[in-house]
């Protein structure tokens, strides 16, 4: 959820034009897919300059009855400074190098009209936990921006993004405690009296995790 809400707060600024989805058949290893990445990447420069880019990594379950259990890697991409017709350009250098280096044929590139529209794909496809990296990949970043491709520095757009999850989380949690308030006692809050309870949690200090030491142990704090 942070992550796509990260990248509505950063569409709104500076929107993608195009989303892709990039898909893969044989067998792919890091390296083969950062290559095939990069080639797709040279040929799109090519034709269309200096565009920007943030990949989402996605594994497929290994489910389908087809797969038979293997687990195949594609790529949800959201380009900036492409205009929506150069789509065409960007399926033809992925077809180009993905059929070569993974097999596959069908690419998939379309125009983003909105900036909720870029936050909805990412939510949509991006955050799915079965289709996190399998182990064998090792520890591997599903969010994969390009130079440049933040409107803002990350850890800022990060930080917003946290503190409007937190929010949106408390004023649903509210709501609910509200709507059970409501039917067991028949007591009803006035909109400012919910806004200013909602206040009320957003400045109370998050919790914080510390260390409780064993009887039997030394007294942290003289370590």
């Amino acid at each position: 959820m942070v992550t796509a809400t990260m990248v509505g707060i950063d569409a709104a600024a500076d929107q993608p034009r195009l989303v892709s989805t990039f898909t893969t058949r044989t067998r792919m290893t890091p390296a083969l897919l950062r290559e095939a990445s990069a080639q797709i990447l040279r040929q799109v420069r090519a034709e269309l300059g200096p565009v920007r880019y943030c990949h989402f990594l996605e594994f497929t379950t290994g489910q389908a009855a087809r797969s038979g259990g293997r687990r195949r890697p594609h790529l949800h991409t959201l380009w900036k400074d492409a205009p929506p017709d150069a789509a065409p350009v960007i399926e033809a250098a992925a077809v180009s190098v993905l059929k070569r280096l993974a097999g596959a044929h069908r690419q998939q590139v379309e125009e983003i009209r909105t900036a909720a529209g870029a936050t909805m794909y990412v939510a949509r496809h991006h955050l799915k936990e079965s289709q996190a990296p399998p182990a064998e990949w090792g520890p591997t970043r599903r969010v994969r921006p390009g130079r440049g491709y933040w409107s803002r520095p990350s850890e800022v757009l990060r930080t917003e993004a946290k503190a409007m999850v937190r929010e949106k989380r408390l004023r649903h949690r509210l709501e609910q405690l509200l709507d059970d308030l409501a039917v067991e006692q028949g007591v009803d809050l006035m909109p400012d009296e919910i806004e200013d309870q909602l206040q009320r949690m957003l400045d109370a200090p998050p919790p914080s995790v510390v260390r409780i030491c064993d009887p039997w142990e030394d007294d942290p704090r003289a370590a």
